[in-house]
This record gives C-alpha cells, structure tokens and sequence, in this order.
C-alpha cells in the first residue's frame, strides 16, 4: 500500500454547511512510513462564535481576529491535499463544508468512523476519544482541528493493522462483501486482501467464512421437585446483615433495613405461592433483596424464576454486577442464570448465509454485511445489544434476524450443527435457574407461538409501572408508510441508476451452480418479473392510502402541530366523507397486497419442487416469510381502517409527514390477568414509584393485579435533610398569560445560583424549546452551557456532558423524567416546569378516562402523580446527594388535587416563596453541611 493519505479535520462554528462557518483547518500528510507534513490554520468567520462552540473547542474571537479569511486558507488546503487520499472522522462533515465553497477532493475517501465500525463492531461508541483510548492512541486535547486530524491519522493506522491481522477467511470475505458497490472503504479491503493473501477466491467465487464455534456442552435440566422446599427466611435476612455473606463478598455494601425487610416479604410470598406488591424507595436496594430468595428457591427446588424488567440498563445491571455479586456471596453454591431476549435480537446464521451470495448490494448494505461479518468472528451470544446500531442499520439487522416466520426450527442445519444463536439462548434458559428478561419479551411471548420462554410459574416484575405502557404496545397493531415501503423494497427495488435489487431479482444466486434446467430457470424468472409488475402497483396504492390519510388527518387534527400530530378514529370521524376515501384506498391496498401474495405464492409453488435440485432451501423460507409478512400487513390494514371494536382504541399519528396507524387495546388489565398472573404460583410487582397518596389502588387496578399482599417501604436516604422541595408562589398557572417568561427568568436564576448542576423537566417539546431559547443566550455569556434533548444530541450524549462538565443545565422532556442516574455534584438542581399530565387530546388517555366516573381525580391525577414521583427520583441517587427539586407549577399548592402529588414524595423540607428568592434559597440550601 503505497497511498499518500491526508488526515483532514475542521472546526466551525455550528453544524449546517450553508448557514455556518469554518473557522480552523487541520491536515497531517502521511503515509505507512510516517508523517511527511502538515498543514494548520485558523480561519476568520464573519460574525462571532457561539459560546457553546468556544466551549467545545476553546477557540474565542480574540483568536480569530488577525486570521486569514476563508478563501485565502482554502487555496493553500486545497494545494496541500492534491491528489491525496482523504481520510476523517465523520469526513462527510468537513467535506460538505468544503463542498459549500466548491471544493472537492480529487483522491479516494475514507471515513475513519465507518471504518471503525466495521473493524470493532461492539464498541458502545465511536467517539474519536473513545476509540483513541481503546486503540492506545493518545493525544493532548481534542475538538481542535490539527489535534483531532493527528488523532484520526493514528486510529485510522491502528484500524489499518487490525484488519491486517484477521484470519485470511475474513479478509476474503470482506472483499466478497465489497463487490459491486460504489463503496470506497471496500477498495480499501480488497487492496489489504490482495496485498495480504493475493487471489483468496476459491473456484466457486465463495470463501469460506469461519465463525465462532458454539459451545455444544450440555448442562444439566432443571426437573422440579414435586415438594416444595422453603426459604429459611431468618437465615436469609442473617446473609444480609452487617456481617453476613453478602457484605463480605461485596466491597462497600452498607446494611439497609428496608432492603432486609424487602428480601423478607418476597421470600414469604415464595414460600407461601402468592401475590406480593412492594414499593422499595430510592436506595432500598432492591434488585439484590428480591434476588438472592429467587436464586435460592429456584436452587432449593430447581425451577426457573423469571425477572423482568423494562430498562436495558436494569437488565444489564443484573446479569452484569448484581447476580455475579450473589454469585461470590452464595460461595460453592452454584447456579445458572442467562439473560434472554426476543426473536428480533437474535442473528440467524442461515439468513446471513442467504444474503451474503447476493452479488447487488448497496453501499449501505455492504458496509453492514462487514460489519456483522467481523462481529460473527468475535461473538458468542449473536445478540444485537452488542452493536450500537444507528437508525438506518435497523430495517438492515430486521432481514438477519432470527424472526418466527423464516425459521426452520429442528430442520435447520445451522441448529443441528449447534450454530443457532436463538436456539442456544433457548436452550440456556431451559436450563437456568434464573432467566432475566424485559418486559416487551415477557408480553410478546404471550401472544406469539414464539415460545422462547420456558416453563415457569414464579415471576418477579420489577419496574412494573411500565408493564401497562408496554403491554399496549405489545398487543397494539400499527401500519406505517415506512413499513409498507420496507416490505416493497425487500420484494424489489429499482435504484435510480437502473439497477435491481430485491429478493425476486436474487433468484439466480440461488440457481447458480444448480442442476435446475435452464428453461425453468427463465420461466422462474418470468413468474418473478410478473410478481415485481405487482410490487410497482402496489407502489401506486401505498401512496393513494397515505395520501388520503394524510388528508384526512390535515383535515380533521386540529390539537397539534409541528413535530407530531395524533387523531382518535372514532364512530363518529368514520362517518365523515373523507374517511371513505380512506375506507376504499385501504381496500385497495388490501387487494394490491392479496396480488403480491398471489404472486408470491405462485412462484413458491414452482419452486419447492426443485429443492433437491438446490444446494440450500433458503429461497423457499424466504418466500414464505415474504408471503406472511403480506398477511400480516393487510390484517393490520383492514383492522384500523376498516375494523371497529369497541375494545380497542384507533388513530392516525404523522411525524415528519410519515403518517401511521394504530389500533391498542382499550384496556389491559384483564388480559395481564388471566394470560400472564393466572396460572403463576408466584407473582412479585415492584418498583421505586408504584404508590399514588400511600396506596396501590391505582397500580393494582391498571395492572389487574388483585389479591396481593401490600409493602410501602420507604427509602434508607434522609429526604428531610437531602432535599428541599421550594414552590414558587408567584408564577403564573400554566394556562395564565406570563407563565413562560415566569419560567424562563426563574430558570435563569436557578442555573445561576447552581452554576449549571441543573436538569429541567418539561412536558412538551414546544415549552422546552421556548425555554431554550429564551435562557441559553443569557446563561451561555455567564459560562453556564444550555443543552436541550432533540437540540444537542441524543440523552446519552447530554447526560455524558452534564457528568463531565458540571456547568451545564440539560432541558428534558419525556425519557428525562425516569432511567435517568446522574449522582454526585454534577446534578444539584432539579426544575419541574409543569406536572407531567398527559396530553388531553392523546386518543389513548381520552378512551381510557372514558371508562371513569370521576376521569380527571381517579385517572389523570394518579397517573400524573407517578410520572412526577418518577422525575423527583432523578435527584437525589446516593446517601451522600443533596439537592434542590424546583417546582414552577403553582397548581401543586393552589389546587385541591396538589396535594396528590407533594403527598406521593417521600419526606422532604418543603417551603413556599416568592421565585425572587429561588437563587437566596438553594445557595444556603447546597453551602449547607
């Protein structure tokens, strides 16, 4: 490899190449052997730069004032790259930049964070920092322009010698994966193969992939005992104790009484096969006290206890820190326990073996099929959590995984060989004694013949808050425009350079090298070409359905607008004339799918007969896969559009101008009953917010949860002391005139008194936006950053910059006010704009307030009471926090229903006063001892 490669890197003052600018300019030259120059230079913009960009890069005006404009700097960059091979960090960002001002590269282009993602397919993030530190390449500062491009020339040959030193299978593949796509990182492959191995192809053009070899050991069944034996419950609570098992094996365990006396209730209700409901406050410790009595019930009387929970970082912190802790504390006692997943997470190695002989792959496909290929070489478990997928990978990973309707069971020979990822979690949780899970697994295994679950009659549900929301998902129906157009395009595509692509034009990668006559071969191709006639109608119809909701919905939605808009379909919007329009596009598209299916179903026919003829059966799965996924579609069709259940609740949703239809059922509770709490010798519900005014009325009733033992414990944390609770008597009430600059100015002097420290909770994007304009210009010139979620990054990257720069306020709406951990100084503040009501226009929360006598007092406030005890508990996160929770919605005192929800907090010190003395108040609240 004999390349001369620039290393490119710039820093503007925002991230939109029209309206921004450049304002430094960084580039290495260099090849194999070593840097051959470099070429530097700050660019003068023409108006000042953001204080979030000096921030970031450290770069004020005053260093810009005597720098050369933009054209001057272009000239001298565009002589130092020449004819050079370009490489970056996201350089699609830079080049666009330069292509703003015509400049473009004359060499080849690699992005050093596609490459990495190929190269190191799991790692949690490709942050030039991230994989700097991974890969041992150091250096000084970052987002500086000759610093990052310095960085990213080290990663770039660092990623360079970790290709070279993968197995000579792999490298071939890589090449194999790379042809005929306009792809530059797969010239870059076949030019390390060739350079490596030469011609690596076999006779057959398909090299020999080699992946990791699946354990075949078999580990012993679980076989019940036919008596139950039972938890000694003293002993138990001894293990937990100052000096019990557990504190010796956990470094800093401190003793809770509350966490005793949780583990205590839950080893009772084992023992006694009940029903048990126990809110644990924050600090409990919850997941070790319901664990240790389910890992040692199911050991005692070897059967599986099954935990649930709703978030990925719960479950991770169980099979990740909590059980192996049990594990060091229970000794020589040994169990098995296994985190299992749905069907969706799962790569099934039979689908990956069909797409990677297709010959017409995208650019986006190719870099995929890469990555996953360098993943397959690394994993045991071929679960999708071990890849950060972005957006546009995830339609990609749907053709891969292991989905019930393509799956060949005990006929598949990548199962009998012990190469199915599914099948072997599977078998892992029939023979574990604990099996963790999330909810949407939990719920979906219930009405699906997935069966992934295995038998169990002992259920632990933790976050069970969540358990109403996702069972609605779950057995809810929606059909969107994207998943119409994804299903055509699997079936066939027409790209815009006339070239196809599509299961019906791979029909002859799966003949190649076959015995199949020629003649049936072109007649098989006929049926295809007939079949895509249908898929290119089917087009026609997709657009008039969408076009007649879309105008349906403008018609008749008159609740929202902007980012999403929502309208219940009810007896009487079915009535109205336009909805036929509806009515009969759907019918339409009905009948253009039941066509595609024909089609299908025709060209299945004459294929199955020559599956001896074929070296695979694949093409026959893939078929009938395509033909349920027809089936599934016009059912969901004909439910929302033409259905009317009274026991299921409808509407249209548009974001972006992508309109979806909905149907969920109207009420759950039932359903959890009889399907999923009936038949269970054992059902545990907890979580730290599952109390409404010191009861469980209303979960129970959500949930269908009845006849169980009720706990209240409260949280080992001094509240009273941690946290003061200041309401601001003087603000206007949400609907009064003057309430948004009242929350703005009050924002100002909170984030003020805190220097950042703060997270402000709202319940709607429009008010998080206004506040966000209204405050970040005045606090951004007093060095307090303003991020907003939707604006700066995803929650992730704002919770990651507030724990490292703790001058920060993040304004949050909705994933902010649960699941969020940040502990410590870096959070002080916490600011709730408005009580977390629920839109009352959202057709799920009309329907079901329609079932009440009394809607606003026995459902709204209750469920508002939940979500706010949810965003209280982002405050105060360990025994050593102290803090201040802001409440700026003055209804919580004027109103009689206020006291709902001062009522659900545990106890704090709670004052009344003016918003002038906000920042007097939480100055002596946090200088405080």
């Amino acid at each position: 490899m004999n390349e001369i490669f620039v290393s490119l890197d710039l820093e503007t003052t925002g991230l939109d190449p029209v309206n921004d600018e450049i304002i430094e300019i960084g580039a290495v030259k260099f090849d194999l052997n070593g840097v051959i120059d470099t070429y530097h230079s700050m660019v003068k913009p023409s108006r000042a730069v953001p204080y979030r960009i000096q921030i970031l890069t450290g770069i004020t005006d005053r260093d810009l004032q005597n720098a050369p404009k933009l054209p001057v700097a272009l000239n001298e960059l565009v002589a130092f790259l020449g004819n050079s091979t370009i490489i970056g960090q996201n350089i699609g960002f830079d080049l666009a930049f330069l292509a703003e001002k015509d400049v473009a590269p004359r060499g080849q282009v690699y992005d050093v964070f596609e490459l990495a993602t190929i190269v190191m397919p799991a790692m949690p993030d490709y942050r030039l920092t991230t994989l700097a530190a991974e890969l041992g390449v150091s250096s000084v500062q970052y987002h500086r322009a000759l610093h990052d491009a310095t960085a990213a020339k080290d990663v770039f040959l660092a990623l360079l010698d970790k290709l070279r030193s993968f197995d000579p299978s792999i490298l071939a593949e890589l090449d194999h994966v790379g042809m005929g796509a306009d792809w530059p990182i797969g010239q870059l492959f076949r030019t390390v193969s060739e350079e490596k191995l030469g011609n690596v192809f076999s006779v057959t053009g398909e090299p020999a992939l080699k992946i990791y070899e699946l354990s075949k050991e078999k580990e012993e069944r679980l076989r019940s005992k036919p008596k139950r034996e039972m938890l000694d419950v003293k002993r138990l609570v001894a293990m937990l104790g100052e000096d019990g098992e557990v504190a010796k094996a956990m470094a800093g365990f401190e003793h809770r009484k509350e966490q005793q006396e949780m583990m205590k209730v839950v080893a009772e209700a084992m023992n006694k096969s009940g029903r048990l409901i126990v809110e644990a406050g924050t600090g409990t410790g919850k997941s070790i006290a319901y664990l240790l009595p389910a890992i040692l019930f199911s050991i005692s009387n070897c059967l599986p206890v099954v935990v649930s929970t709703n978030t990925i970082s719960l479950q991770e912190q169980l099979t990740g820190k909590d059980i192996p802790d049990l594990e060091k504390a229970l000794g020589e006692v040994k169990f098995r326990y296994v985190q299992l997943k749905g069907r969706g997470n799962y790569l099934c190695m039979r689908r990956w073996n069909l797409h990677r002989r297709v010959r017409s792959l995208t650019r986006e496909e190719s870099s995929f099929m890469a990555r996953i290929l360098i993943w397959l070489a690394q994993t045991e478990s071929g679960d999708r959590g071990e890849l950060s997928l972005r957006r546009e990978e995830q339609v990609l990973w749907g053709r891969l995984s292991a989905q019930s309707e393509s799956c060949l069971g005990p006929q598949c020979p990548y199962q009998r060989r012990g190469h199915c990822y599914l099948y072997r979690a599977r078998r892992s949780a029939e023979n574990a004694h604990l099996v963790v899970v999330n909810h949407a697994l939990l719920l979906s295994d219930i009405v699906s013949d997935s069966n992934i679950l295995p038998t169990y009659r002992h259920l632990i549900i933790d976050e069970a808050h969540n358990l109403e929301e996702e069972a609605t998902d779950q057995w809810g129906v929606e059909v969107g425009e994207r998943e119409l157009r994804g299903y055509f395009d699997r079936l066939g595509l027409r790209d815009g350079v006339g070239r196809y692509s599509g299961l019906l034009f791979e029909l002859a990668e799966h003949f190649r090298g076959s015995v199949v006559p020629l003649t049936r071969q072109h007649e098989i191709g006929e049926m295809a070409g007939e079949a895509y006639q249908t898929v290119e109608r089917g087009r026609d119809h997709l657009l008039d359905l969408f076009g007649a909701l879309w105008k349906f919905l403008d018609m008749h939605a008159h609740d929202g607008s902007g980012y999403e808009r929502r309208l219940r379909i009810t007896a009487a919007e079915r009535q109205v004339p336009e909805w036929q329009d509806v009515v009969l596009a759907g019918e339409n598209m009905d009948m253009a799918l039941q066509d595609i299916n024909g089609g299908l179903e025709r060209l299945l026919a004459a294929i199955e007969p020559l599956d001896s003829m074929l070296d695979h059966d694949d093409l026959v799965v893939e078929i009938s896969s395509a033909i349920h996924r027809g089936e599934e579609l016009c059912q969901g069709i004909g439910w929302v559009s033409c259905a009317e259940e009274e026991d299921r609740i409808y509407w249209l949703s548009s974001i972006e101008e992508h309109v979806t239809m909905h149907a969920v059922p109207l009420e759950v509770a039932t359903a959890l009953e009889k399907d999923l709490y009936e038949n269970k010798e054992c059902v545990v519900l907890t979580g730290a917010t599952l109390s409404v005014e010191g009861g469980f009325g209303y979960i129970k009733n959500r949930l269908g949860f009845s006849d169980a033992r009720e706990v209240m414990l409260g949280s080992p944390f001094d509240f009273e002391g941690a946290a003061l609770v200041y309401i601001p008597d003087d603000i206007p009430e949400p609907s009064a005139r003057g309430y948004q600059k009242a929350v703005a100015q009050a924002l100002i002097d909170v984030c003020r008194a805190a220097g950042g420290r703060t997270l402000a909770l709202f319940t709607s994007h429009s008010a998080l936006r206004s506040s966000y304009e209204s405050i970040r210009g005045e606090l951004n010139g007093e060095d307090i950053l303003v991020l907003a979620q939707g604006v700066d990054g995803s929650p992730r990257q704002l919770i990651r910059s507030l724990k490292e720069d703790s001058h920060t306020v993040l304004l949050g709406t909705s994933s902010f006010w649960e699941g969020v951990d940040i502990a410590g100084d870096s959070l002080s503040v916490l600011v709730i704009a408005r009580l977390p009501f629920s839109v009352p226009t959202d057709p799920i929360f009309v329907s079901r307030s329609e079932l009440f006598d009394d809607p606003f007092n026995e459902y709204a406030v209750p469920q508002a009471a939940l979500k706010f005890k949810q965003g209280f508990g982002r405050l105060i996160r360990s025994k050593s926090d102290r803090g201040v929770v802001v409440i700026l919605d003055s209804r919580v005192k004027t109103k009689k229903y206020g006291s709902v929800f001062l009522s659900s907090l545990p106890l704090c010190t709670v004052k009344t006063g003016h918003a002038g003395c906000l920042s007097e108040e939480i100055k002596a609240w946090l200088e405080r001892s």
